[in-house]
């Protein structure tokens, strides 16, 4: 009868020699050659660099050392730099004994930059992967644009919102796509309702004889300015600080000014926010003592006096704290702010709720682009550089 025993560490030796045999197998080598930047402003040995650092990190590939370059440069007398050609790749691939190579370019179209990597299989004498992105013109984030590349050649997930930041003007504002702003003027006009809740209802729908202000709900709309600065960083929010002066109650033929100064966050992923700050409006008030349900307007220390809001009273500054929540939309360049606000009660007797919108024009954020006279050379073999061109003897 079979030994079941002996039957099993068979088994188990089978695959432990398959496991080894999958780990013992060679990656395929790779080496990094030149990047097309003839019309562009960019140092080409940073984007070798860059590129043969993010392979390095995803470990596809056994990577050609630039030092192994170097020295097939100097053995065989040839100049790496220029080496985009089918025919160029295929003697240098040769020379290297890799088994792919890596080139790409970068091309400007318009006011924005096309970013191209591909990947030549020097067995076949073809291309087998390529990759290519059309992206802000935005030249500090060239290093970033290439690491976005090199992983959508090799399949591995990027950061949606870096892509977004990356090749959408109207994205919100970060540092990525505004590397040389530190903060961004935001301003437009702003339209809002508030209602009043609490004690002060009743005399703001009361007759103006008795001290009323004769709305017909106690609700006022309002028309202002919103001067707004956006302090931006390459985290996830941006620091706001904004000031709004506003007009009110034109629809019952009063000028109440009011004034917020708010600071607050916005999420540069989503465009939610949130700010606080104190707020300073122009009220009526007057001192007196009830008498039923009537007010009557009086000095006399011997009644109980109080102070309230008065259609017959003096005008006076009232102050708040302004709590305010919202979204801006973006529609192409245009935002457009809406949000909600609470203001506590001045004097503990009424709330104040609203809502307001508003629009505003982005910036331009992608910088101008001057071509270049001449490409920008790469360094020569001997000062290390992983990438020359290649002029075949």
């Amino acid at each position: 009868m079979r030994n079941p025993f002996l039957s099993v560490l068979f088994c188990a030796a089978l695959a432990m020699s398959g496991t080894s045999n999958a780990q013992s197998e060679p990656k395929k080598t790779l080496a990094v050659l030149d990047f097309d930047v003839r019309n562009y402003p960019v140092d080409a040995q940073q984007l070798i660099d860059k590129a043969t650092i993010e392979l390095i990190r995803i470990n596809k590939f056994e990577i050609v050392d630039k030092y192994d370059i170097e020295y097939i440069s100097k053995r065989d007398q040839v100049d790496l730099k220029g080496c985009y050609s089918k025919i160029c790749l295929e003697d240098i691939g040769k020379r290297l004994k890799c088994d792919f190579i890596l080139t790409g370019s970068y091309d400007v179209l318009g006011d924005r930059v096309a970013v191209t990597v591909r990947l030549y299989d020097v067995a076949t004498g073809s291309f087998t992967e390529s990759a290519s992105r059309v992206y802000l013109n935005i030249p500090q984030q060239n290093l970033t644009m290439m690491e976005v590349s090199i992983k959508e050649l090799l399949a591995v997930a990027n950061d949606e919102n870096l892509i977004k930041k990356l090749t959408i003007s109207e994205e919100y504002e970060s540092a990525l796509n505004n590397p040389e702003t530190a903060v961004i003027n935001n301003n437009g006009p702003r339209l809002g309702i508030t209602a009043v809740a609490g004690s002060s209802t009743q005399i703001l729908m009361a007759d103006p004889r008795t001290g009323g202000f004769g709305y017909s709900i106690p609700a006022l709309t309002s028309f202002g300015y919103q001067f707004e600065q956006v302090f931006v960083n390459s985290g996830d929010f941006q620091a706001l600080f904004e000031f709004i002066p506003l007009i009110a109650g034109l629809e019952y033929g009063r000028v109440i000014p009011s004034a917020n100064v708010l600071m607050g966050m916005r999420n540069s992923r989503t465009g939610w926010e949130f700010a606080v700050g104190p707020n300073f409006t122009t009220t009526v008030t007057a001192q007196g003592y009830l008498q039923g349900e009537n007010f009557i307007l009086s000095n006399d220390p011997s009644k109980e006096l109080i102070t309230r809001l008065d259609s017959r009273g003096d005008l006076t500054v009232s102050t708040g704290l302004v709590l305010g929540f919202g979204k801006t939309f973006k529609s192409g360049k245009m935002n457009f702010p809406v949000n909600l606000f609470v203001v506590t009660p001045g004097r503990g007797d009424s709330w104040r709720i609203g809502t307001s919108v508003g629009f505003n024009i982005v910036r331009k954020k992608t910088p101008s682009f001057t071509p270049m006279t001449a490409a920008k050379p790469l360094s020569p073999a001997a000062s290390g550089a992983s990438v020359q061109r290649i002029t075949i003897q």
